[in-house]
């Protein structure tokens, strides 16, 4: 055998070099997604149906999962021993699993449950291949005893047998949790096999008959079984094994056993380790030591051995017109139709295991406990073509996969607001979203924004409209496509910010969540009811480009160019998150914001304190002082007449906080959801309007030894007070609050007296507290304290930047009851009904601009990070808000 330290693989046999630059990938292949076992052990075996993707692992277990949301379904257990070969019937109904305890196991895909155990009635060691035949209903499998062995289930023998059933070993991994459950261990043998008898209660129990055992099959353990039909000059079934040994057989397939038809000879230096077949006849073989071997079986001569890896080939695979092939050295590589290499995927770091596909996906399992889905179809096609020609579409492209690679290009751009370094990234995608609303069947444009600010994307898909109906309903969906800024010099982000990486379930990158991840799932959604036919409504897009910038220029944009907005019935937007993991949300109310900034300064110059200090009056200084009376040491707004107007807790209200409680008392995810830690903050109760100020003020003064009182409080089911955490509830959502939240000086130096000094303070308003008393209260306030409290020479100014009035929702109107039917046919469960904190500029002002109501659905949970690094969202989340959005606008036509 070659010397491993010697060897280097060829990476492309001899050829031109114009042949081997037309022959690369025009688009790299990619990882796509990354889950992990969470056993964390090697993944050994594959298989995938339509739905699920299986993997077996080194522990025995066998994980399930979604091939749509990336996320574990269930674990099969049951085997003894790792889980070494997976395949499905042709069907998909049944999965086969092989183990190393010696043992074969029959599942059920629909019910996910064990319904055949089969034992041979020798002691076969480890099953390392399998394969199932639909036509005779057999399946075979290859043994480290040498022996091939098959079950007939249409001659079943679930019992007795001539030779005496050898004992299935037990898997030491599995004993050794037992035995550390038990902490002397005794008794932990019986205790292991009560669990597993409980296991396989319902289980068939099967065994292999004598006659259908082929002994020495081969002079090697056969580590690989291929099941065919028809290949060349052979009429029928045929099984394909390999081996140890080195050689190849090929086996007509009968009904009283198998027949040796060829055996294609090798070398017992280079065991045949993995096999794949090709639907023009020819066999590809990973061998020991790193070779791959291409047999013609039309005439059984080896036609080449391409020199693929450094290390042992552990799975092949059929790709488009190529092949795959995966190696201990843990990379895995491409090649075309002529045998050449095409390209190396390295992302693995560890031993590749296994592969296998589906109709979208490569997939491969590793040593390194991951499967990584691999963007390879098994029928090669350009999903982004179509986007490069500017009459192109996109409706041939799989739906299921579209949506994810339009948000993975999406993400690339950096379309951060507020900063001039990206104006051009914004504007690359407001038009990249403008052609994907165009190819989904929408008339786009963009509208212009505030000079040297960023476009809005419109876009309005019409819907079917009978020859009775003169008018249906209009929908306005409102988002930004504008992300906050993310840098990853400090490391925080698991990966790069602005590359879709998908990992576990979840997309990572900015702007998954917060908002281009919601806004293209409610564009599919749309997409999918006009190409179902299904469209009754009018959609309108209104995407803009300076939410994170507060929204600037927006008013003015939308109402230069009203008669795009006519006649609109509801208002419809994703732009929050759940209040925990695992309870869905609806949003009904947000509180305004006014931005303001309060200025001290002088007209003489910076000075230096060693000189002046104590000479004159410091800007500095001055504005500590007024900052130090707008709010007291109980947290009170000493504004007058700040909390006059705040609205009294009605008793409907009030009631919505009662399952937000009780979920918070009971859910593993509320105790560790940071949005719900955060609302454990003192809060008043304001009953009624005439002792609003005297309630808010008692909220206020809650000391800091209560607040860490409350929070130990709400972790502790036993002593927790469910009207207090009402009330931390809505000192979070709806009540006003007054935030100082930096200071700047004109010169920042430790010796020099600033000449000027500002301070940005941001005030929380709520219903019914309105923008302009809000403003001149404060105003009034802040020059009142300034004249009052210093005998300066300084002069104060008060600037209000920006304000958002509040929103609230009528959760009386149809279209939240529509909105809630559409969550509980998703996700089978009632929503919790909640507000937040926090403010979105243009939600109140479309209401009031359409004349139309507006409905918030949050689609993402509360760990996602919205501008935090790792912003990331649930692939489950994001399939079930185009659904749910799918629903709503169905329902529309008939409220």
């Amino acid at each position: 055998m070659d010397s491993p330290f010697l060897r280097t693989e060829s990476p492309t046999p001899l050829g031109s070099l114009s042949q081997l630059s037309s022959n690369r990938p025009l688009h790299p292949t990619r990882c796509i997604h990354t889950i992990s076992q969470e056993d964390r052990n090697s993944v050994l075996s594959l298989a995938a149906s339509k739905t699920y993707l299986f993997s077996g692992s080194q522990s025995s277990q066998i994980h399930v999962w979604d091939l749509q949301t990336f996320t574990l379904v269930t674990v099969l257990k049951g085997h003894r021993g790792s889980v070494l070969g997976l395949t499905l019937s042709q069907d998909e109904q049944y999965l086969f699993s092989s183990s190393g305890d010696g043992t074969v196991r029959v599942w059920n895909t629909e019910t996910l449950q064990c319904a055949y155990l089969i034992q041979s009635c020798h002691d076969v060691g480890d099953i390392f291949s399998l394969c199932y035949s639909d036509v005779n209903q057999m399946i075979y499998f290859g043994s480290q005893n040498t022996s091939i062995q098959w079950y007939d289930f249409a001659d079943p023998q679930t019992h007795g047998s001539t030779l005496d059933i050898p004992a299935i070993p037990e898997s030491p991994r599995k004993m050794a949790n037992v035995i550390n459950f038990f902490e002397d261990g005794e008794d932990a043998d019986d205790e292991y096999e009560r669990l597993q008898e409980e296991l396989d209660k319902d289980v068939i129990k099967c065994v292999i008959r004598e006659k259908n055992v082929r002994g020495n099959a081969h002079d090697g353990y056969i580590y690989c079984l291929l099941h065919a039909k028809d290949i060349p000059n052979v009429d029928g079934e045929v099984l394909i094994s390999g081996s140890g040994d080195g050689d190849v057989k090929i086996w007509s397939i009968q009904k009283t056993g198998i027949r040796l038809l060829h055996t294609l000879k090798g070398n017992l230096d280079k065991g045949i380790l993995c096999l794949a077949l090709s639907e023009d006849g020819y066999l590809f073989c990973g061998v020991q030591g790193g070779d791959v071997q291409i047999w013609d079986l039309e005439t059984h001569q080896m036609i080449r051995s391409v020199m693929a890896h450094t290390k042992d080939v552990l799975a092949i695979a059929i790709r488009g017109s190529g092949f795959v092939s995966a190696s201990a050295d843990g990379s895995i590589k491409i090649w075309s139709e002529g045998f050449q290499f095409r390209e190396s995927l390295s992302d693995h770091q560890g031993i590749v295991l296994s592969l296998t596909g589906t109709a979208n996906y490569l997939i491969s399992g590793s040593n390194d406990h991951t499967i990584k889905f691999w963007d390879m179809p098994s029928t090669v096609h350009n999903c982004f073509e179509s986007f490069r020609r500017p009459s192109g579409t996109i409706q041939d492209v799989p739906s299921s996969n579209t949506m994810l690679y339009v948000l993975e290009k999406w993400i690339a751009m950096r379309t951060v607001s507020g900063n001039p370094e990206y104006m051009e990234e914004c504007r690359r995608g407001a038009r990249f979203l403008k052609n994907i609303l165009q190819q989904l069947g929408a008339v786009s444009r963009m509208i212009p924004g505030a000079s040297g600010r960023n476009p809005l994307v419109y876009g309005k898909f019409t819907g079917r409209r009978s020859s009775e109906e003169k008018r249906i309903p209009t929908v306005l969906i409102y988002g930004h496509y504008d992300v906050i800024a993310a840098d990853n010099e400090k490391n925080l982000w698991g990966s790069d910010p602005f590359n879709l990486t998908g990992k576990n379930g979840y997309l990572y990158g900015r702007g998954t969540s917060d908002n281009k991840g919601p806004i293209l799932a409610t564009i599919f959604a749309v997409n999918e009811l006009l190409k179902e036919g299904l469209l009754d409504v009018n959609v309108i897009f209104l995407i803009e480009g300076e939410e994170e910038s507060g929204s600037v220029g927006f008013y003015e944009a939308v109402d230069q160019n009203k008669e795009l907005f006519q006649d609109v019935d509801m208002v419809l937007l994703s732009n929050s998150y759940w209040l925990g993991e695992d309870v869905p949300c609806i949003t009904y109310g947000l509180r305004g914001v006014i931005h303001a900034t309060i200025s001290i300064s002088n007209k003489r110059a910076d000075l230096h304190s060693g000189v002046e200090g104590g000479a004159v009056s410091e800007p500095l200084i001055d504005l500590i002082h007024v900052l130090g009376k707008l709010v007291d040491s109980d947290k009170k707004v000493l504004i007058p007449g700040f909390y006059d107007n705040v609205s009294p807790v009605t008793e409907a209200e009030e009631k919505l906080y009662d399952p937000i409680v009780d979920w918070m008392r009971t859910s593993e995810t509320a105790q560790s959801s940071t949005r719900a830690h955060h609302s454990t903050i003192a809060s008043p109760n304001l009953s009624n309007k005439s002792d609003s100020a005297a309630a808010a003020a008692a909220a206020a003064r809650a000391t800091a030894q209560e607040e860490t009182q409350c929070k130990i409080a709400a972790a502790s089911n036993d002593t927790f007070n469910a009207d207090k955490m009402k009330q931390q509830l809505m000192s979070r959502w709806r009540y006003p609050t007054l935030t100082v939240h930096k200071i700047d000086v004109s010169i920042n130096n430790p010796t020099i007296i600033p000449r000027s000094a500002q301070a940005a303070v941001s005030m929380r308003v709520v219903p019914d507290q309105t923008i302009a008393d809000i403003c001149k209260q404060f105003e009034d306030y802040v020059q009142k304290v300034f004249s009052e409290s210093t005998d300066s020479d300084n002069c104060i100014s008060v600037t209000i930047q920006s304000a958002a009035e509040y929103w609230l929702g009528d959760l009386n109107s149809k279209y939240f009851r529509a909105v809630e039917n559409a969550i509980y046919d998703e996700w089978k469960m009632k929503p919790l009904y909640i507000r937040e904190g926090g403010s979105i500029p243009a939600v109140r002002w479309l209401e009031k601009f359409c004349n139309a109501p507006a409905i918030h659905i949050p689609f993402g949970q509360s760990s996602d990070q919205a501008h935090l690094h790792n912003e990331r969202i649930r692939l489950l989340n994001l399939h079930a808000g185009r659904r749910i959005v799918k629903s709503l606008l169905t329902a529309l036509p008939a409220l």
